[in-house]
């Protein structure tokens, strides 16, 4: 499968996590059908246009044109999320993003998902609730 939902290299995809590897690979699949189905919507346009006898109406033509614009936001959105997701999920093997924090900083989960991790991660580092708090 060729991946060209994103520009990235051939060293960028290998450094990505095998999540994100499958999330890349489920958006590209999203993508393939959305193109197919904007493809059959244009030549099945063009068909019952000439069926109907009315080819060169420009609202007949509008009213394609307006379902393939809609596929083709709904591609960009779908691209848009996976550069979000890239940008923001897990980069490393340890789970921390920036570095500077000792649990995982994942800007992909909800942040009930991320205060839940960071919850945990205090619960088990410290025992003592005084210096938990600290």
């Amino acid at each position: 499968m060729e991946i060209d939902v994103i520009s990235y290299s051939d060293e960028q995809l290998a450094a990505l996590t095998e999540e994100q590897i499958l999330e890349v690979r489920s958006v590209q699949m999203k993508v393939n059908k959305l193109r197919r189905k904007r493809a059959e919507l244009q030549t099945q346009g063009k068909f019952k246009l000439l069926k109907n006898g009315i080819l060169r109406s420009s609202i007949a033509e509008r009213l394609t044109d307006e379902k393939v614009e809609a596929i083709e936001e709904e591609i960009s959105n779908l691209r848009d999320g996976l550069v979000f997701y890239l940008r923001f999920s897990r980069a490393n093997t340890d789970g921390a993003v920036s570095g500077s924090a000792p649990y995982e900083v994942n800007y992909s989960l909800s942040y009930e998902e991320r205060y839940y991790l960071v919850r945990d991660y205090y619960n088990e580092q410290y025992t003592d609730g005084v210096e938990r708090f600290e």
